[in-house]
């Protein structure tokens, strides 16, 4: 079986050929390990990726939503009440299509939309338990580990 490390390179590899910005983030936290406000508007190339993952092979694995990644992050906080009102917004306009959905280390849903095309900020507070990753943002991806220590699925 392959150790976790590689795993986690892989993914970063894999999300870079999404199209989608990655980071480097620090081991079992939610926080970059290099400055990352160029990758807001520039990839990083398949070769710095691969340094960045050799060099902290432990890293966790940002993904920057907005633009840059022609994504936008629907993060539902089960403990803050995210999972009834999700419920009462998918009741009001209609349940979500098929997509991307990441389970958080923290317990939560992290649920991936295309981006559209218009400049849009971070939004916390969407409603009640619910937030949106949007341009200026980034999130935490599969297969990083929460401070819980449980892996982001």
């Amino acid at each position: 079986m392959m150790a976790a490390k590689v795993h986690t390179a892989e993914a970063a590899k894999h999300y870079l050929a999404r199209g989608w910005s990655v980071l480097p983030l620090r081991p079992r936290e939610k926080r970059p390990l290099i400055p990352w406000e160029r990758l807001q508007k520039e990839r990083a190339s398949d070769g710095a990726v691969a340094e960045w993952f050799r060099r902290w092979p432990d890293a966790n694995i940002g993904i920057v939503t907005g633009e840059i990644s022609n994504l936008v992050i629907l993060d539902v906080d089960p403990k803050h009440g995210g999972d009834a009102a999700l419920e009462a917004l998918e009741r009001r306009y209609r349940p979500f299509s098929a997509t991307i959905e990441a389970v958080t280390g923290g317990g939560g849903r992290h649920f991936y939309f295309a981006h559209p095309g218009v400049l849009t900020r971070n939004r916390a507070g969407l409603a009640q338990g619910i937030d949106l990753r949007r341009d200026g943002g980034y999130v935490v991806a599969p297969p990083s580990v929460h401070p819980s220590k449980r892996r982001v699925l």
